[in-house]
């Protein structure tokens, strides 16, 4: 993990703000973890003013002018990586969390016990998120990415194309040594021309997988594996 936990708290109640804000306030310190914290009052304050710089947000539900499940339909248009957990007394949620990709729920009043049980799952799941660098390099410079940052990497004759978030770069290379070099729980190889990233799988059709706004070919033999790829990496909150 970095030096620092960038966190946001979206949450109208002053109350249940200053609890949360107690509780991982308490787990870092007992840990080491350098911690900063947002608070933002409810859903819509925190879209207008949202950019992609924080490793975690707390997002509470019902909220005046955008609820939280609104608030996190609309983040995920924004940025389907950063870490998501709802915070909230309406358990009954729980299972459209998933629509938004939400790691957990942590029930309302939030109590330090349970708090400690879930933040070591959740910090997991944050560490894999943030990726680790790429360094390559690039006629003579060296370029710097984060694996969550890649959509996919292409091959094609001996030219590596890596299809990221800030635009595409070109190097040359073997997929099969990129593929050891890019963490396995994230990055799965669905054809001999692509490696993707799971993290920016938004549907898998048939012999078709759309990564990011790109719709890619999936190996013959490939798509049961792919599908166990992406429910485990569901199911470690990925």
């Amino acid at each position: 993990m970095e030096e620092t936990l960038r966190t946001a708290i979206v949450e109208d109640e002053d109350a249940a703000a200053r609890d949360l804000e107690e509780c991982l306030k308490r787990y870092c310190e007992a840990r080491g973890i350098t911690c900063s914290t947002e608070r933002f009052r409810d859903g819509k304050t925190f879209l207008e003013q949202y950019s992609p710089r924080y490793d975690l947000i707390f997002m509470d539900i019902r909220m005046p002018k955008v609820d939280g499940m609104a608030a996190a339909q609309r983040l995920r248009e924004l940025d389907r990586v950063t870490a998501l957990v709802f915070v909230t007394s309406m358990v009954q949620y729980a299972v459209k969390g998933y629509e938004v990709e939400a790691l957990d729920f942590i029930v309302k009043p939030v109590r330090y016990s349970s708090f400690e049980m879930k933040m070591r799952r959740i910090l997991q799941a944050v560490d894999l998120k943030k990726g680790r660098e790429v360094l390559l390099n690039v006629g003579g410079t060296v370029r710097v990415l984060t694996s969550s940052s890649i959509y996919y990497v292409e091959v094609m004759d001996h030219d590596l194309t890596y299809h990221t978030s800030q635009g595409d770069v070109t190097v040359r290379g073997k997929l099969s040594a990129v593929e050891q070099q890019l963490p396995k729980e994230v990055f799965f190889r669905c054809s001999t021309s692509y490696l993707i990233n799971l993290q920016h799988v938004r549907q898998l059709t048939g012999d078709t997988v759309v990564v990011g706004d790109r719709e890619l070919r999936v190996s013959r033999g490939k798509k049961k594996e792919l599908m166990a790829a992406l429910a485990a990496c569901l199911g470690r909150g990925v």
